[in-house]
């Protein structure tokens, strides 16, 4: 198994920065790289359905979800990146001062497991690209390029 962590500081408490991110139909609303995501309900078990940028559609299964911290696990089930497994964790820290630290965290392995580099490269960029943004829209910044940093992998499912 592979891993990859993101996590960055934001001047924002978690409880802002989760009604943002919080939701899991939301992610087109925040993340690079995503054209659409509609998910049929809202706890675990649920499904999402992800379109990339690039048109690549993944299904995500909601896998937990939790207040203190504030977080929420998925797997994506299938899709053309080639996994073999993944399971992801997004999650806002606060600390109390009006600030948290938003962190993205997977394990996965690829199908092919020469692949795996590349596909941690591939969430390592968008992770990265996504809390970026979510830090330049809480921070009052302008947010451009949501349609930038897909996801990819080798295509195969």
């Amino acid at each position: 198994m592979a891993n990859v962590t993101v996590a960055e500081h934001i001047k924002a408490s978690g409880p802002k920065v989760w009604e943002l991110i919080g939701r899991f139909d939301a992610i087109q609303k925040w993340a690079p790289g995503i054209k659409a995501a509609t998910a049929q309900g809202l706890t675990p078990g649920s499904l999402r359905t992800v379109t990339l940028s690039d048109g690549t559609v993944l299904t995500e299964k909601l896998i937990s979800r939790a207040d203190d911290p504030l977080a929420y696990t998925y797997s994506i089930e299938n899709g053309g990146l080639g996994l073999a497994s993944h399971i992801s964790t997004l999650m806002a820290m606060d600390h109390g001062d009006g600030s948290c630290t938003v962190s993205w965290v997977c394990t996965y392995e690829a199908k092919n497991k020469a692949e795996n580099a590349n596909l941690g490269a591939g969430f390592t960029s968008f992770y990265k690209a996504g809390i970026a943004a979510l830090k330049k829209r809480l921070e009052g910044e302008p947010v451009t390029g949501l349609a930038q940093a897909p996801l990819t992998g080798n295509r195969t499912n």
